[in-house]
């Protein structure tokens, strides 16, 4: 999962539509995924494009063209949509490399407060090519996401379970921070939803604090680039037919477990401030047979 540029990059034209999909080219070559802005005239559109995609991206490209020349005469203002989409990118601190035509009023609108320095532009054909050199100069890097990244599901076999000598199998969940320099505070999991396999039945419960390996609260940070590891459950050996939450509920009133045999499918959600949760979707077998009993990823995002 490569980082992903939103490129706000006026449509206007068929030369600026043009240019927008000739930088998108550029930047897949150079290994980033990209979102190439639309404009868009209603609330449900900048919800679910504008807004979504902004929150879904690690940097933002701004490319301001000429509009309607200004009162003077002599200079023209930029794209309305651009610096509407500019102004939510600075308020989610995004990094912004910006490009300016030299017929745009310098420091026009929102540009004037954020200090971005843009970079002059006159030949739109040329402009691929300088977004090209000004994304390899400002370090911009694609292999990193601002997202937590839940991993294939993985065990460990211990032989003491809150003071017994009783053998059991601790099933984790590992949870990556794929964010390059931000640690990832107040990280807590859930279980989001639990249904039978077989029948489609959806199974009540009620949310709780899971465990993370390792510690004895229920919020951790992640720093970047490391891994914690969520607990999803244990089975006991000489009991495989039912899988305890590891939470911090005081009764299973809370966390009720798994009792099988059968196969269930278990979403868990992992939460942390300044990420979107992070979700993993599992199918769990339980079984008479301690041998048959898995835990297997069924899909995640």
């Amino acid at each position: 999962m490569p980082a992903k540029v939103f490129n706000s990059c006026g449509q206007a034209s068929e030369a600026e539509r043009h240019t927008a999909k000739a930088i998108g080219e550029e930047l897949d070559r150079l290994g980033f995924d990209f979102y190439i802005a639309v404009e868009e005239v209603s609330l449900r559109g900048l919800k679910e494009n504008i807004f979504e995609q902004l929150a879904s991206s690690e940097y933002f490209l701004f490319v301001d063209f000429p509009r309607e020349r200004l009162d003077n005469g002599d200079e023209r203002r930029g794209s309305l949509f651009s610096h509407q989409e500019l102004a939510i990118a600075s308020f989610l601190d995004m990094p912004v490399l910006a490009f300016r035509h030299h017929d745009v009023k310098e420091l026009d609108g929102l540009a004037r407060f954020l200090h971005m320095n843009s970079v002059p532009f006159g030949d739109v054909d040329l402009l691929p090519a300088l977004v090209q050199e000004q994304v390899r100069t400002r370090g911009w890097d694609p292999n990193w996401k601002n997202a937590l990244w839940v991993e294939r599901p993985d065990y460990l076999d211990i032989d003491v379970v809150n003071n017994e000598q009783r053998p059991a199998r601790f099933f984790h969940l590992p949870v990556i921070n794929n964010h390059r320099s931000k640690t990832a505070t107040n990280c807590i999991g859930y279980v989001e939803s639990i249904g039978r396999v077989d029948s489609s039945e959806a199974i009540p419960h009620l949310l709780v604090e899971l465990r993370w390996a390792g510690s004895i609260v229920p919020s951790v940070a992640i720093p970047p680039k490391h891994t914690r590891f969520l607990d999803v459950g244990f089975v006991y050996h000489d009991q495989p037919g039912i899988m305890l939450l590891n939470s911090f509920a005081t009764s299973f009133r809370f966390g009720e477990p798994l009792i099988g045999p059968g196969k269930f499918r278990v979403t868990y959600l992992v939460v942390a401030d300044g990420f979107a949760p992070a979700r993993s979707t599992v199918e769990v077998t339980l079984s008479d047979d301690f041998n048959s009993v898995e835990v297997i990823q069924a899909d995640h995002t």
